[in-house]
């Protein structure tokens, strides 16, 4: 932060373009340490990026259609991808090679996201369905189907025994992993849910859409709700150490919001296309991406 003569403390924001254009079509996924970036849009390749110079490090090429789900695995070692050719697929983040396909949906898929461990991922699709995977023998374990319209979203439990979605009909819902029961309906939005995550101990779940809630996944109670975005919310992340939340969403802006009290305490301005992502950083700033391939850098906040 710096310190205007007239006493009023200020946030140095740092910006990078990334050399591409797009036709607002982006989506953006941080490296754990968000040193790396990777980049999906209209096109039908994936691309790995060093953040703080904007250089195209690696292409990702084998999708037939535009990509618009993106996950890496928690070591940064494997990245998902998820295109509206129905697919989605696992690749090396160092040697650029499609390890896996996987092949089921009827309809584009929307989300990607790996287990904690990285032995299973969920899928999930325009179809109305997501699908659970096991990577090593690159089997589909299980289909949840129940959600009234395209799903949207969706998180892994690091017991293996849960899932959690959400989905464009409002809902968020629990599932069991083994027998592809719904255990809980959430009736969670008015508007599509767009994002889900986990605080830190994987007790309660973040949900997205034009608000962000809390929700205890046992009872299905709101536990906290953060008002303040004036439009579309794409992403939630927890600070690592669960007291603070970082939001990107389409009023251009990325919110800090304090857990315990529900209320906003920064709201940090600097980007010229809707914002798709943000992500704390280690050094304790945030860093976030708008459709414009515009990555802006908060070194603190």
């Amino acid at each position: 932060m710096g310190l205007l003569s007239s006493g009023i403390l200020v946030h140095i924001m740092i910006a990078v373009q990334l050399p591409i254009k797009t036709p607002h079509d982006l989506t953006c996924a941080f490296h754990p340490d968000t040193s790396t970036a990777i980049t999906g849009y209209i096109g039908t390749s994936v691309r790995l990026w060093e953040v703080d110079a904007g250089r195209l490090i690696r292409e990702f090429a084998g999708h037939t259609e535009r990509v618009w789900a993106l996950a890496w695995s928690r070591d940064g070692h494997r990245i998902l991808s998820g295109g509206w050719d129905n697919t989605a697929r696992l690749w090396d983040v160092n040697t650029g090679e499609c390890l896996q396909v996987l092949s089921g949906h009827t309809k584009f898929v929307r989300d990607v996201s790996f287990s904690a461990d990285g032995a299973r991922a969920i899928t999930t699709s325009g179809d109305g369905t997501a699908a659970l995977w096991d990577l090593s023998s690159r089997r589909r374990l299980q289909i949840f189907k129940g959600h009234t319209d395209g799903v949207y979203c969706a998180v892994l439990h690091s017991d293996g025994r849960r899932a959690v979605t959400g989905a464009r009909d409002g809902t968020v819902r629990v599932w069991d992993n083994a027998t592809g029961e719904c255990l809980l309906i959430i009736d969670a939005h008015s508007y599509h849910v767009q994002h889900l995550t986990w605080n830190p101990n994987e007790s309660f779940v973040l949900s997205c859409s034009m608000h962000i809630r809390l929700w205890d996944i046992t009872t299905g109670r709101c536990v906290r709700e953060f008002p303040g975005h004036s439009n579309t919310i794409r992403n939630v992340q927890f600070s690592p150490d669960g007291k603070r939340i970082v939001s990107a969403s389409h009023d251009k802006t990325v919110a800090i919001w304090d857990v315990a009290s529900g209320e906003q305490v920064k709201s940090l301005r600097g980007h010229k296309g809707l914002v798709i992502n943000a992500a704390s950083r280690r050094d304790g700033g945030v860093i976030s991406c708008d459709e414009d391939a515009g990555i802006c850098v908060w070194p603190s906040v």
